[in-house]
């Protein structure tokens, strides 16, 4: 009953609007430590050139770049990918391939506080502060629960720089 409470409270919100993963770019990288998660990407062609108040404007097309998501609880990368994201449990909130939303109300969120209140010393006023957020892409999908995320205002011309580059921060 509690699972499906939350999944008819959830809602989508859009976020990072001026920024779209590229639809037929290779497979986005994910580098972790127990602090940050980053995920790098390649920015759709165009999808960056108009947009007001981007630290891209006016890149290059075919430029890659990466989320830095802050004190992250969890993370999972794989399916669904975007030709069976209709079949998906977020399809009925209004998810959108290629696009960075935030999952408000989140279920995935609610089963780690229930988690948490097992364990001694738990706090539950702690997962207020996170957010789920949510990336669907070509062939796979991109989801974490974190504080907060910072998009990195360096873009690179190829994934061995990006990740060679993100290497040293982590």
């Amino acid at each position: 009953r509690q699972l499906i409470k939350n999944l008819s409270a959830m809602e989508i919100k859009s976020i990072l609007k001026n920024i779209i993963c590229s639809a037929a770019a290779p497979t986005p990288k994910v580098l972790a430590n127990e602090h940050y998660v980053y995920l790098i990407f390649f920015i759709e062609d165009n999808s960056v050139h108009d947009a007001e108040n981007s630290p891209f404007n006016k890149v290059p097309v075919d430029q890659i770049t990466s989320i830095r998501f802050n004190k992250y609880a969890k993370y999972k990368f794989g399916s669904p990918n975007d030709e069976i994201l209709d079949g998906y449990s977020y399809n009925d909130i209004g998810i959108e391939p290629f696009c960075f939303q935030e999952i408000l109300d989140s279920n995935w969120i609610e089963n780690l506080r229930e988690l948490s209140a097992l364990e001694p010393f738990h706090n539950d006023d702690t997962w207020d502060e996170y957010q789920h957020i949510i990336i669907p892409m070509k062939d796979s999908c991109f989801e974490v629960i974190c504080k907060d995320y910072t998009l990195m205002s360096k873009t690179c011309q190829t994934m061995r720089e990006e990740v060679l580059r993100l290497a040293e921060l982590v």
